[in-house]
């Protein structure tokens, strides 16, 4: 059944990321109008055949889906292409860049995850008063609150005020690394991590608090747990062996579905505190119209949201036995 279920999901996974790529291809070509990139067009000395060759070359005198077409057959061969602006294959900027996003939002995840499963579990177990009010309201102004602010406020309350009145920053507030240091220091460069990882991780924390706390409520509702506790087994045990376990299984799932935050979710974590990932590289792309790029990350993305749902099902199926594929 797994096995059939997942096949049917890759069928469906084909067409979505055909129609993800046809639309970022058709913006793309839509937006940049008759830019070519790496071409002043203030140089006086610019020949027309020089432009036209170019465009030959890139094949830009192509209508859009021929160049939608030869791209893609390239992309069934593995390849995506080279950047419009460096020459250099998009693979390679992606692997370069995939080692520091991925640090970032593993750093992120563990990070909400630490804090939302116990702050949930708590705002459970004290339903209704203050203390449940009170992370219920931090729950949601973290959600509420677009992430280019907060982290422009983390910056001014942990760089720009220290430094002013302490002469040095608490926290780097910029990059992934000291260039003065000297080569790699692995605390240099937590410290620069611990920022935009917070700030990223807030609004995971944000979303899975709420949600385990209502996990959390619906399974102490459970028969099972009102047997446990008839039996005279303690309220601990009860809590954090039998019903957290069956809470946080549908968390995998939203857990999962945070992989596609390697390239959309960071993006503006990565601008803000100029991280040296994935998402930042491919908003300064974009704003260059380098065509190549941004459809090799886009596509990148694609394929990470379609993995992030599959496995999330399929883990939650291992987890959860009474789940089934029919």
């Amino acid at each position: 059944m797994l096995g059939r279920y997942v096949a049917r999901r890759a069928l469906v996974a084909v067409v979505v990321l055909l129609g993800v790529t046809v639309i970022t291809f058709g913006l793309m070509h839509s937006t940049g109008g008759d830019y070519v990139p790496g071409v002043n067009y203030d140089n006086p000395h610019l020949r027309t055949e020089t432009i036209t060759a170019i465009r030959h070359e890139y094949g830009l005198d192509q209508p859009w889906w021929v160049q939608y077409g030869l791209w893609l057959w390239n992309v069934l061969h593995l390849d995506f292409g080279r950047s419009m602006i460096d020459g250099a294959p998009v693979t390679d900027h992606i692997v370069q860049r995939l080692p520091n996003t991925l640090e970032l939002t593993v750093a992120a995840i563990l990070f909400g995850v630490a804090l939302s499963i116990p702050a949930g579990v708590v705002s459970a177990l004290r339903r209704g008063e203050r203390l449940d009010h009170s992370l219920t309201t931090m729950s949601v102004a973290g959600f509420a609150v677009p992430e280019f602010w907060l982290g422009l406020m983390v910056i001014l309350l942990f760089g720009v005020i220290p430094a002013q009145r302490l002469g040095v920053p608490l926290l780097p507030t910029s990059g992934a690394y000291d260039p003065l240091a000297g080569g790699f220091d692995p605390l240099d460069r937590l410290t620069h991590l611990v920022l935009p990882a917070v700030v990223l991780g807030f609004a995971y924390l944000s979303v899975w608090s709420r949600f385990t706390r209502s996990s959390m409520l619906e399974v102490l509702s459970q028969d099972y747990v009102r047997t446990a506790r008839a039996k005279g087994m303690g309220e601990r045990r009860v809590v954090y062996v039998h019903a957290l376990r069956n809470a946080i299984t549908p968390l995998v799932t939203l857990v999962g579905l945070e992989l596609p935050g390697l390239v959309s979710g960071g993006l503006v974590v990565e601008v803000v505190f100029g991280w040296p990932g994935i998402g930042r590289f491919a908003y300064e792309r974009a704003i260059a119209f380098d065509y190549t790029t941004v459809m090799g990350i886009t596509t990148f993305a694609a394929v990470l949201v379609v993995a992030g749902n599959l496995l999330a099902d399929v883990l939650y199926a291992v987890l959860d036995p009474r789940v089934s594929y029919s």
